[in-house]
């Protein structure tokens, strides 16, 4: 089983990087976005203002990296009936979407460790526990991966991401700048998918323990499988007709 996800792996990641509109929305826009977002933080900003720029940074990559790749990739493989050759053979549904989406779950890990990497060479402290930062990176990857699928399930080609994904780019993107303007976490900041990342980031850079990040990671859990249960709903495998 797991080397038949590393040899799909491998080969959709050849396949991705010969689709330059993908490369550059997977690669080039977060770590643009991330030093714009670094570079115009005040010099002398503590954690907490730190905190705010790094969650955003973190729900980049997972909005352009994780999220949009995985709806293109996946609605591209299935209208040029991919999915369903690899679906005729041996493998099983895990095998197949495992291999499909190794690629940008290591990917939007990577760019999230390079995005803080520029963080900190600008002046962002070191995380006081990393512990929920690794929580916000896996919880989050996860969040967006299952959305991805959900959103494919409606999407007609790889150009037709562009369209289709813009709802839940704007949920997170509202979300972050509604709880970075709050200034608190309360119980309505789990009501956006965004809050429970931006919690955690904020729990990593001030020192919050461990019991003080189950809210945002049960949160991000039950993000996770409500959108998992709408994954289920609408992916397709078969071309839209």
């Amino acid at each position: 089983m797991t080397s038949a996800v590393l040899a799909l792996g491998r080969t959709e990641w050849k396949l991705l990087s010969r689709n330059k509109a993908v490369l550059i929305s997977a690669t080039l826009l977060p770590l643009m976005l991330g030093y714009v977002l670094a570079s115009n933080v005040p010099a002398d900003a503590g954690p907490a203002a730190w905190s705010m720029v790094l969650g955003m940074q973190v729900l980049a990559v997972q909005g352009f990296t994780i999220y949009f790749t995985t709806t293109a990739t996946l609605a591209s493989r299935r209208e040029d009936r991919y999915l369903k050759r690899l679906r005729s053979g041996e493998v099983s549904d895990a095998v197949i979407l495992g291999g499909l989406l190794l690629p940008v779950v290591l990917l939007g890990l990577a760019q999230t460790a390079v995005v803080l990497a520029i963080a900190t060479a600008i002046g962002a402290p070191a995380p006081a526990n990393p512990l929920p930062l690794v929580l916000a990176a896996l919880l989050g990857s996860a969040m967006s991966l299952v959305a991805g699928a959900a959103t494919s399930g409606f999407t007609a080609s790889s150009e037709q991401a562009q369209i289709t994904t813009m709802p839940w780019f704007l949920v997170l993107v509202g979300g972050s700048v509604w709880v970075s303007m709050s200034g608190e976490i309360t119980p309505l900041t789990y009501l956006v998918p965004s809050g429970g990342v931006m919690d955690l980031v904020g729990l990593a850079m001030t020192g919050g323990d461990v019991p003080s990040a189950l809210p945002a990671t049960g949160a991000l859990l039950a993000w996770t499988a409500l959108l998992a249960i709408l994954a289920r709903t609408w992916f397709r495998w078969e071309p839209r007709v």
